[in-house]
């Protein structure tokens, strides 16, 4: 299970750490899927994640850049203050970010986005939760 915490990272992968220190937990095998789109020149992918980079890029992430996002498609089990999310709806959203009191806005295509935009939610056409965005 991913375990999105939002002040440190993802699981044990956190906020500043190096490409290498990500292949070392993750490995160094990249997968990509279609809904990662094109220009993957600041990322790290694997299946159902992508893992965003700040600093010296070049054709991928170097020893320079570390890492500052992270998003990550909900075929994988994951959690947020505790909660296991994968399957919430968008209503089961709202009413957490609610209850941690934290401010948000519908956007037009109906994701959910904290007010300082450092975290985002996308559901599918189920509405349930599709993806999670985060950034530090």
């Amino acid at each position: 299970m991913y375990e999105v915490l939002l002040e440190k990272g993802l699981s044990e992968i956190q906020f500043g750490f190096r490409p290498s220190q990500v292949k070392s937990i993750l490995g160094t095998e990249l997968f990509y899927e279609e809904w990662m789109g094109g220009n993957l020149e600041n990322f790290l992918y694997y299946q159902g994640l992508l893992i965003g980079f700040k600093g010296d890029i070049e054709n991928c992430p170097t020893e320079n850049s570390f890492v500052c996002m992270f998003q990550v498609k909900a075929i994988h089990p994951v959690s947020i203050w505790g909660q296991e999310i994968s399957q919430a709806t968008k209503q089961e959203i709202e009413s957490l970010l609610i209850a941690k009191n934290i401010e948000y806005a519908t956007l037009s295509n109906g994701s959910i986005e904290s007010a300082d935009n450092k975290l985002q939610f996308s559901f599918n056409i189920a509405n349930t939760l599709d993806e999670v965005y985060f950034a530090s």
